[in-house]
């Protein structure tokens, strides 16, 4: 099982509230779950943002191989998502990790 694991740092976000970005950080990311194969779970949570050092939100999803990660990371839906969020992510961090 691989579990890729991506860290967001977004554009605006508002103290102590769920950053307005979220929204569609995770409206571009969840619909890859289904329409992405080789998708086994795919999760996207916002912190809550009371402490200031901490990233905004993560993505994580779990994958049967490495090549099912790579075929996710290289699928059109998938670059399509990337260059959606590229607008409202300042940072982001990725680990990916056999289990």
């Amino acid at each position: 099982m691989i579990r890729h694991v991506v860290l967001f740092k977004l554009t605006d976000p508002v103290p102590g509230a769920v950053p307005r970005p979220f929204e569609t950080l995770r409206d571009a990311l969840e619909p890859l779950a289904t329409s992405v194969p080789g998708v086994l779970s795919l999760r996207v949570s916002a912190d809550p943002g009371t402490i200031d050092r901490h990233w905004h939100a993560v993505l994580e999803t779990e994958h049967d191989s490495w090549d099912d990660l790579a075929r996710y990371q290289d699928h059109p839906a998938h670059r399509r998502a990337v260059a959606t969020i590229d607008a409202i992510v300042a940072e982001r961090a990725v680990v990916d990790y056999e289990r």
